[in-house]
């Protein structure tokens, strides 16, 4: 199977780095959390209230901090803080009948699959890891291979808990405070820690994926084959990046939950790469996609495959990231307006063929309708994330990739960015202004970002 783009980044940018220090009573507390339940609006608050009153400025995670991060503070420069939301992970209620599921917004896409499935009940969208957390899905509004039908994450959320300062917390949904809640929906978590969310959840009667596969030797087929299929439940396209014969091989897939089977958990990890080794590179992608194909030809093209398998199938594989060696990888993805999005793909695949720098993993997807969140990602049209070694020259080549994306009227995603200049986040989300006008009206000052900062939303 293809992998499934991953949020690492997003965990380090939509959350804000680890800052700061806390006093030893407090941390204390913190860690009683793993233990027992407490009132975690009252925990959040003395958090914000103790920063505020020994001088610091509150960076709050913002539920995100889905990665297994050993201690709840830093002291990196003793001026901000942020709380990893590790412990913040309890399920608080769930309606069975109506698959209504109430938790704490550090709650990953894993715990909750591990809660619902068996009860007959999955995410009706999710992201391509189960590492990412519930907080994080709505500060990102992430989409995945379903956005065609069922939009992004807060398209299904009833409505969520918002810590703004030190001194209040609101409940909120898109009814009540529809500009606060337009703003924290793909928002970066720039208007406040969401302590706990309330999410409409898909009943399901199988857990795992009925499936078809297609291989295609050119651009054209696959994204005919995405509009002949545009009434599968989920549906993403794998593509080779190096140019063959002119043109560009991909492999089609669509399929949905099985009507008949078992209702079984699947969270075994295959493989681990313990330490770092740098393997990929220009020669060994092309080896890697050549096989890939190749073998994707011999094996069967319909079936059935566990939901893991299917949704997160890097995940499966611990610490993969090392594969990129020392100097890590940068996902770039970006999305166009549908009429344009071939000619724009191909551009980029193209441009990115010119300058021999190939992308060790390509993702296409379609997407649905635009949501009214105002920094939210997807519009209506085709998305394409790319996987790259990072090496010197990736800020110019992706720089160009800026250019072409503008030129055709599309956008970047924030959720992997780390290094789109404010010109262009200014070009690609014409609403960032109303992010600026909610954060002054509710008297947010507080939260903040390396990206919120590099793009100009915190100057």
């Amino acid at each position: 199977m293809f992998k499934k783009t991953i949020y690492t980044i997003f965990l380090l940018l939509a959350t804000c780095q680890l800052y700061a220090q806390l006093d030893t009573s407090l941390v204390k507390e913190l860690e009683q959390v793993q233990n027992a339940y407490i009132n975690t609006d009252e925990l959040v608050m003395k958090v914000a209230v103790y920063t505020h009153s020994n001088g610091k400025r509150t960076l709050l995670s913002n539920g995100q901090m889905a990665m297994d991060t050993s201690n709840y503070y830093s002291n990196l420069n003793g001026m901000e803080v942020i709380i990893n939301s590790k412990y913040f992970n309890k399920i608080i209620n769930f309606d069975e009948k109506l698959g209504i599921l109430r938790a704490e917004s550090g709650i990953t896409i894993d715990e909750m699959i591990k809660f619902l499935l068996p009860k007959g009940w999955f995410l009706k969208v999710t992201p391509g890891t189960k590492f990412a957390t519930l907080g994080g899905c709505i500060a990102s509004d992430v989409h995945g291979k379903e956005h065609h039908l069922e939009g992004c994450f807060s398209e299904n959320l009833v409505e969520f808990k918002l810590l703004i300062n030190k001194n209040e917390v609101i409940q909120l949904n898109s009814s009540s405070h529809p500009d606060l809640f337009k703003a924290t929906c793909g928002g970066m978590g720039l208007t406040g820690f969401i302590i706990d969310a309330t999410i409409r959840c898909k009943k399901i009667k199988s857990s795992y994926i009925n499936f078809n596969k297609i291989l295609n030797n050119n651009i054209d087929d696959v994204f005919s084959c995405f509009e002949k299929y545009k009434s599968s439940n989920y549906s993403v396209a794998w593509l080779d990046t190096k140019k063959n014969k002119n043109n560009f091989k991909s492999i089609f897939i669509h399929g949905g939950f099985c009507e008949k089977s078992k209702l079984s958990l699947n969270n075994k990890s295959i493989l681990n790469i313990p330490f770092s080794i740098k393997v990929i590179n220009n020669l060994s992608i092309k080896i890697f996609n050549y096989l890939y194909f190749f073998w994707n030809s011999l094996i069967i093209k319909k079936g059935i495959i566990s939901y893991e398998n299917f949704f997160y199938p890097l995940d499966k594989v611990r610490n993969w990231n090392n594969l990129y060696g020392r100097d890590g990888f940068l996902q770039y993805q970006f999305i166009i307006p549908k009429e344009n999005a071939k000619e724009a793909i191909l551009e980029v695949l193209n441009y990115l063929n010119k300058v021999n720098y190939l992308s060790s993993l390509a993702v296409l997807k379609l997407h649905g309708n635009k949501n009214s969140n105002f920094i939210s990602f997807p519009i209506s049209g085709y998305s394409l994330a790319l996987d790259f070694p990072y090496n010197n020259k990736i800020n110019l080549i992706l720089n160009e990739l800026d250019k072409i994306v503008l030129k055709f009227k599309g956008r970047v995603y924030l959720t992997k960015d780390s290094r789109l200049s404010s010109y262009f986040f200014r070009k690609f989300y014409l609403q960032f202004e109303e992010i600026t006008k909610v954060r002054k009206k509710y008297n947010i000052f507080n939260f903040s970002s390396s990206q919120s900062k590099r793009i100009g939303i915190d100057e």
